[in-house]
């Protein structure tokens, strides 16, 4: 007589690492064999890795491995394979089902329970591997941006494009700033080729600004490409092969929310003065002639300067509309000036508790009604008992640094 069980277990051993990566929720890496990562049972970063080519698993921390989806369910899973029941248990966990001989005492509301359990555990350890990919995923990035700014050269002894550069945007001389820093030939890569690789499209000089936290760790770092032959913004005009469109000459490596941009100054100072971009807080502050007792900075955008909109505050804007699914014409809805209320200290970029005047400078060439709800989003969040946050308005229609470099070639 045939034993259902046994051909329960054979059904279960040939099943492949793959697809008990699946079921668990593992996490694959791209399009190669092997896919390292932190062991679902004993933790860790890497110690854990399963190859689907080879079929094999391995778990350094735990000192187990093996070639089937059995033992890999089983480890993840913290069962022991020395005992029948939990070798049983591994194997209805990869086929989905019931031991046969376990079958007809499972209600039907037991069945869907177990099929439930199964899932969740599915699900979660799904999102456990996503997460820990995401954090692997931003850390790397930030390395490679810490690794940009450090191998670049300090501004004011061999960065003289940058401070050349600067000069022509109307923001006078920054060779004292400690924070800016200068690449000969940074390569700009854009799109791939067809081999997938990543493509050089271009290689100049440029100027690297750190993203900062709290504790002045970089985080990420902001590039901007240099041309002083390519007048009015001395920035190279680079186009995308395939489309013919314009490319920004500037872009964020790492992480930027949470941080900011140091300019000029020490972070100590009890004056702060930044607002979105290098050039308009480096106009700004020669127009101000680098006051000694100020810390000059930028946030690197609007939305790290302010930070998200409480839901409830937001409002149709007086005049912009755009046509929604049905083609009516309807108001654009703008972020209002409410921040939202749970507050994560990664929403925006940091200001020091010491800081007793909070200068933030708008930019009046960005749409000026969503631009002002920001503005005042972010006076709101950055406010505290006794501390002065004017925001200072460029000129319409305009930015700071553009109202500097045309005072200078007036001048």
């Amino acid at each position: 007589m045939n034993n259902p069980v046994i051909f329960f277990v054979e059904e279960a051993r040939a099943t492949s690492i793959e697809y008990a990566a699946k079921l668990l929720g593992l996490k694959f890496s791209g399009s190669r064999y092997e896919h390292p990562q932190p062991c679902p049972h004993c933790g860790g970063t890497d110690t854990f890795a399963f190859n689907t080519a080879k079929n094999k698993w391995n778990c350094r921390a735990g000192g187990v491995g093996g070639n089937d989806g059995i033992g890999m369910v089983a480890h993840c899973e913290g069962l022991d394979l020395h005992r029948r029941a939990h070798f049983l248990e591994a194997c209805a966990i990869v086929l989905g089902r019931p031991v046969p001989d376990q079958a007809e005492q499972e209600s039907a509301e037991e069945h869907v329970r177990r099929l439930r359990r199964i899932e969740q555990r599915r699900r979660h350890n799904e999102k456990q591997a996503a997460a820990k990919s995401q954090l692997d995923f931003r850390e790397r990035e930030r390395q490679r941006a810490r690794a940009i700014y450090e191998a670049a050269a300090p501004v004011g002894r061999y960065g003289r494009p940058v401070a050349e550069y600067l000069a022509a945007r109307g923001c006078g001389q920054i060779t004292s700033s400690h924070w800016l820093r200068y690449a000969s030939g940074l390569v700009y890569w854009h799109g791939q080729d067809e081999g997938g690789r990543p493509v050089a499209l271009h290689a100049g000089p440029a100027m690297i600004a750190p993203f900062m936290d709290r504790s002045l760790v970089a985080i990420g770092c902001h590039i901007t490409w240099l041309d002083l032959a390519c007048a009015p913004k001395f920035r190279p005009q680079l186009f995308d092969p395939a489309s013919g469109e314009l490319l920004p000459s500037k872009k964020m490596r790492g992480s930027k929310k949470g941080g900011l941009i140091p300019l000029s100054g020490d972070p100590s100072a009890r004056r702060w003065v930044g607002g979105e971009g290098i050039e308009n807080g480096a106009a700004f502050a020669c127009w101000e002639n680098w006051r000694p007792d100020t810390f000059y900075f930028a946030a690197g955008d609007l939305g790290n300067l302010a930070g998200p909109a409480a839901a409830g505050s937001r409002f149709a804007h007086p005049t912009l509309k755009k046509p929604d699914a049905k083609g009516v014409l309807r108001p654009v809805m703008v972020a209002g000036p409410v921040p939202r209320p749970d507050r994560d200290a990664e929403d925006a970029m940091w200001v020091g508790d010491h800081v007793e005047e909070l200068v933030l400078l708008a930019d009046a060439d960005s749409e000026r009604v969503m631009t002002a709800a920001a503005m005042a989003r972010a006076r709101a969040r950055h406010a505290r008992p006794g501390r002065a946050i004017p925001i200072v308005w460029p000129r319409p229609g305009c930015d700071f640094a553009a109202m500097a470099a045309q005072a200078a070639r007036v001048a």
